[in-house]
């Protein structure tokens, strides 16, 4: 498994930095839209979301890609619009007793999965935007790494046993060291700005997309599945891989946006 997760990320790491690097935007939207589609499908899936449900949720992530794609529209209409036709569903399909706990799954779904992916490619939009989101990746994914080899040598202390069993205070902090580190280092390499905003940003990211982590893992256990999916060997699914991102995403990008006044 672990063998397979390596070979996995060998394979796919190259791809997708010359996809950010090189990539035509219109490329990068439709990338980030098909991710966000398996992504919801994933949700779907483990929540035993109804399909009919399933389809409203697709066609609304469907919407904020058209609205990013046109610029003519904004994501608060296509986010009504998903809510609006979710109301019509369950016009025809009320249930009293099922009502609220479907109703909550459907736009949670939606909400999780369109804000965290669609801010990544909102990030590509920004000044240095694509360099900014290298540093993203390499900020989560160092934590990932960190945290795993940290915690097998010296984890001790339960992080949130009843969540995830297996992940430690020590791996954590360890993560957190290296994710820090290795987004900074990356972030003074690409000139982005200075050390200590660099380093302050990476930490936040490090430690938020730890919170994604255990959030996806909370879906998880309620749900009573092990992996999201299978689609990437040793990975598990999409939301798997990408859980810490797509939610430290949006921080990124709004302190970009508010403390940086990058546009």
């Amino acid at each position: 498994m672990h063998r397979a997760r390596v070979l996995t990320a060998v394979f796919l790491l190259p791809l997708v930095v010359l996809l950010i690097l090189k990539g035509p935007e219109n490329l990068l939207l439709a990338m980030v839209t098909l991710l966000a589609s398996l992504g919801f499908y994933e949700y779907a899936r483990m929540t035993a979301l109804p399909r009919g449900l399933f389809g409203l949720g697709l066609f609304s992530l469907w919407l904020l890609a058209s609205s990013v794609f046109l610029e003519n529209l904004s994501w608060s209409a296509g986010l009504w619009i998903g809510l609006f036709l979710f109301a019509l569903y369950f016009l025809r399909h009320f249930d009293q007793a099922s009502f609220l706990r479907l109703w909550a799954l459907s736009l949670a779904g939606v909400l999780y999965v369109a804000l965290g992916f669609f801010h990544l490619f909102a990030l590509t939009e920004l000044s240095k935007g694509r360099l900014w989101l290298l540093t993203l990746m390499a900020a989560v994914f160092g934590t990932d790494t960190g945290a795993y080899y940290t915690g097998k040598a010296l984890g001790r202390r339960k992080l949130a046993p009843h969540i995830s069993p297996g992940k430690t205070v020590e791996g954590a902090i360890g993560g957190t060291l290296l994710g820090t580190g290795l987004g900074t280092g990356l972030g003074l390499y690409f000139g982005l700005v200075e050390t200590k905003w660099l380093l302050l940003v990476t930490f936040l990211v490090s430690v938020v997309g730890q919170i994604g982590d255990l959030l996806e893992s909370m879906i998880k256990r309620a749900c009573g599945v092990k992996d999201s999916g299978g689609l990437l060997p040793g990975h598990g699914g999409i939301l798997d891989r990408v859980d810490a991102l797509i939610f430290a995403a949006p921080l990124l990008y709004w302190f970009l946006v508010i403390c940086l006044k990058l546009m």
